[in-house]
């Protein structure tokens, strides 16, 4: 103890009063710069999409969801009424690093099962809400739009199961143009070409997956990338502007 502090305790009352409420101002000050310091943010989050993928070759549609945030540990999504419908917890391991990225696809039912009408009662046109809690406690929240705006499946043109072996250095795809469903429009095509069945577990499939312009009709597969004597699954996918998708399939085969 200084002799200073020994003079305000010789001082009476008064003195250990005004010896004491240092400390205790100090102390509170401290605990309001930690509290700002920890103080909880809303943060914006890097994707929240839902969106309707058809099928319109084998006949079958379902929803897909994008989830990006940075390490989040819960992330929750709720339907136009408010009611929850997802939520993904990180435990253990994975809790202590925090997720990022989340793709969901739900299962595709056939219309044959499941009608186009009764999968879209069962997912409602309206905003559906992304809410999330980051490691450190922060919030997550992010909100997307899902409509009923179903583009057709485009027309495949060319090659077509059946048709005679493809040069695999010179191969095409075409398609016609899809509509604007209900007025939304098409605003990219996506095209797949997939060889099944690839040698390598953690390979499954080798994959061309390009996004066209919308007034795009026809690909040229890059030199280099076919096979010879090779079946190929080809897609052409039209995406309208809240992101739905119509896929049409068929197959090809290159020369040996």
């Amino acid at each position: 103890m200084t002799a200073r502090r020994r003079g305000w305790l010789i001082g009476g009352a008064l003195a250990i009063a005004a010896a004491t409420a240092v400390p205790v101002a100090v102390g509170a000050a401290q605990r309001t710069e930690g509290a700002v310091a920890h103080r909880k943010q809303v943060l914006d989050m890097g994707d929240s999409r839902i969106k309707f993928e058809i099928n319109a070759t084998d006949g079958d549609g379902g929803v897909q969801v994008f989830i990006d945030a940075d390490q989040w540990e819960k992330m929750s999504i709720y339907d136009p009424n408010g009611k929850r419908i997802f939520t993904s917890t990180a435990k253990g391991r994975m809790a202590e690093q925090g997720g990022t990225e989340l793709f969901l696809e739900s299962a595709e039912p056939p219309f044959t099962e499941v009608t186009l009408d009764e999968l879209l009662d069962r997912w409602p046109e309206g905003e559906y809400r992304f809410r999330g809690a980051s490691l450190e406690g922060d919030r997550y929240e992010g909100s997307w739009e899902l409509t009923h705006d179903l583009p057709d499946g485009p027309t495949l043109v060319f090659p077509l199961e059946g048709d005679p072996p493809q040069d695999p250095d010179d191969t095409t795809v075409t398609w016609e143009p899809v509509a604007p469903p209900n007025g939304s429009p098409i605003i990219a095509y996506q095209v797949l070409v997939v060889e099944d069945g690839a040698e390598h577990d953690a390979l499954p499939t080798v994959a061309l997956d390009i996004i066209m312009p919308p007034d795009a009709t026809s690909l040229t597969v890059p030199a280099g990338f076919l096979l010879p004597d090779t079946e190929y699954e080809w897609e052409v996918l039209a995406i309208e502007s809240s992101g739905n998708q119509t896929l049409s399939s068929s197959f090809f085969t290159t020369a040996g």
